[in-house]
């Protein structure tokens, strides 16, 4: 298993253990207070869905490249229909594509916020990254 694979795994391991009020406690433990952005996603994809996830993640990673390479921020793509996923996609509720970005504190969630006009900005490459930046901007806060 790669180091990526590993921290990935374990990112989205801490996301739930924040939303059941408890966190993995082995490997390299992302700072206590950050913002987690997920796309979630059904393992079949159209185009404008992978358009979406792909915009998320470039948005936040050029937007944010300092924090996130920090650990402060950052950006995962989770598939909802996984049923290793099914606790997460019920804590934040998902039932279709959208982004959630989460604001995380002392290990757990105390906001978070489903960025659903994703599907109405897609069109416009410009004012989707303006969108997911100022949300997440507004989480780091």
């Amino acid at each position: 298993m790669t180091s990526v694979y590993r921290r990935k795994i374990w990112w989205i391991a801490a996301a739930m253990g924040c939303l059941l009020g408890t966190v993995p406690l082995e490997g390299a433990e992302p700072p206590v207070d950050r913002v987690l952005v997920m796309y979630f996603h059904r393992t079949e994809r159209c185009p404008t869905c992978r358009r979406m996830g792909d915009y998320s993640m470039e948005a936040v990673k050029s937007g944010f490249a300092e924090q996130v390479q920090a650990g402060t921020v950052a950006f995962h793509f989770v598939d909802f229909e996984n049923p290793r996923n099914a606790a997460l996609a019920k804590g934040y509720k998902i039932e279709g594509p959208t982004l959630i970005v989460a604001k995380i504190h002392d290990n757990k969630v105390t906001a978070y916020g489903n960025l659903d006009e994703i599907w109405t900005t897609v069109a416009d490459k410009p004012a989707f990254f303006r969108y997911v930046q100022n949300n997440v901007t507004a989480f780091l806060r």
